[in-house]
């Protein structure tokens, strides 16, 4: 099975990356790309409320309880801060997805520095709806770094 999935995988990545239609190929038929790309179309459901909506305390649980899991057993090492921060931001969004609130999406950013007598400010702005968006922040603080977290939560009708 997986050697199907892999060789159906190439199909379509060779019909994508392939050359584009010519009149020739048209009319043999031979490159159908278009129903690729056709995005299917839902009824609307006229509903303004999610059915799951997000809880932000269990959220902000979840996030402390997260960051205190992934960071307590790392060794700090400056080189490596980009790929923590990556890391831990896809990881968050996967922690929000698990979740399955409907109609909402999450942006998780990361902040990892040194604590090295420096100064760090940081602000974020947005507009948005105060009803149903929300912004979850936690931090976590080890001896030789820090770690900032935000994840925005923007609900999407």
């Amino acid at each position: 099975m997986g050697a199907l999935a892999r060789k159906s995988s190439v199909m379509i990545l060779s019909r994508l990356m392939g050359p584009p239609m010519t009149s020739s190929r048209i009319g043999r038929g031979m490159y159908d790309r278009t129903s690729m790309y056709v995005v299917p179309r839902f009824q609307n459901t006229f509903r303004l409320e999610s059915k799951n909506p997000v809880r932000r305390e269990v959220m902000e649980s979840m996030m402390g309880h997260f960051l205190r899991s992934y960071l307590d057993e790392y060794k700090y090492v400056p080189k490596r801060a980009k790929r923590l921060a990556e890391n831990l931001s896809e990881e968050l969004r996967n922690q929000f997805k698990m979740c399955q609130f409907e109609r909402y999406r999450c942006v998780a950013v990361v902040t990892v520095g040194d604590k090295k007598m420096q100064d760090f400010r940081c602000v974020a702005r947005a507009l948005w709806d105060a009803e149903k968006d929300d912004c979850i922040s936690s931090t976590y603080e080890a001896p030789t770094f820090f770690v900032v977290a935000s994840v925005w939560i923007v609900y999407y009708e």
